[in-house]
């Protein structure tokens, strides 16, 4: 009894010696646990904040490779080149092409000199101009009269044109005004006599000799046709995609 009570004393004495905290005392066989558990709970925390998204930008990383391995493969394969030249060259063919229609469309350094232009030929052939009137304003053509491809996409500024020759002399200046490298279109065409012809009759030759020609008073209405710019054109395409969406909605409600 004696020795079995001093080892429970001696035992006793020993975990005096330990620390205690929140009623437990810090044995060895104690504090080893506890640090296994912070151990266990460091190396948690270390993997979700620092592995874990290592790991998935290592991932993304390697499915970024594999796309551009994927993309020079395809610009590796034989005649790749060749489809990028021709491809290149029909770019520049549409683009000679933009550049040749824009230019026979009218310019405004066109419509300044347009009156100049029309006056020459007039004088050229004899005739006499009595009336030109532009519009106040560039309207754009919001309809199809030259075809539902261009409607909402090119503009245009109307002139009243009045002249006056024979039939000759008249058809002389409307062709000259037709040849102009502007884009214009003549209508509203209306011709009237101003002047009737003359003529005497020989009787000893039996013949008929013409002393005047019939003078024609023509009035004519002429639309110089101008392309839209850049901002025009985007707000074109805005108002296209607006009524397109208001057409769909009103479908929509009268299914409805």
């Amino acid at each position: 009894m004696t020795f079995a009570n001093d080892f429970i004393d001696g035992d006793q004495s020993l975990d005096d010696d330990y620390p205690t905290a929140f009623g437990i005392t810090f044995s060895p066989v104690v504090s080893c646990i506890l640090l296994s558990v912070l151990g266990i709970v460091g190396a948690g925390y270390i993997y979700m904040n620092m592995v874990a998204p290592a790991q998935k930008a290592s991932n993304t990383l390697k499915t970024q490779l594999k796309e551009k391995q994927a993309q020079l493969n395809q610009v590796q394969q034989p005649g790749y080149e060749q489809k990028i030249t021709k491809l290149k060259a029909q770019i520049a063919e549409q683009k000679a092409l933009k550049a040749k229609v824009i230019s026979m469309f009218t310019s405004q350094n066109d419509l300044e000199t347009l009156l100049i232009d029309i006056n020459s030929f007039i004088s050229a052939n004899q005739g006499e101009l009595i009336k030109y009137t532009p519009d106040s304003i560039i309207s754009t053509i919001d309809d199809n009269s030259l075809g539902a491809e261009v409607q909402g996409k090119l503009k245009k500024k109307g002139l009243d044109l009045e002249i006056k020759g024979t039939f000759s002399q008249t058809q002389a200046i409307l062709q000259d005004i037709e040849r102009l490298e502007p884009l214009l279109i003549i209508k509203n065409y209306q011709s009237d006599v101003e002047t009737n012809p003359t003529a005497i009759l020989i009787r000893n030759q039996g013949q008929i000799l013409a002393q005047d020609t019939a003078v024609l008073n023509t009035k004519l209405k002429i639309d110089a046709i101008l392309p839209l710019n850049q901002n025009e054109l985007e707000q074109a395409r805005e108002t296209q995609e607006t009524e397109k969406k208001s057409r769909a909605n009103t479908k929509e409600k009268s299914k409805k």
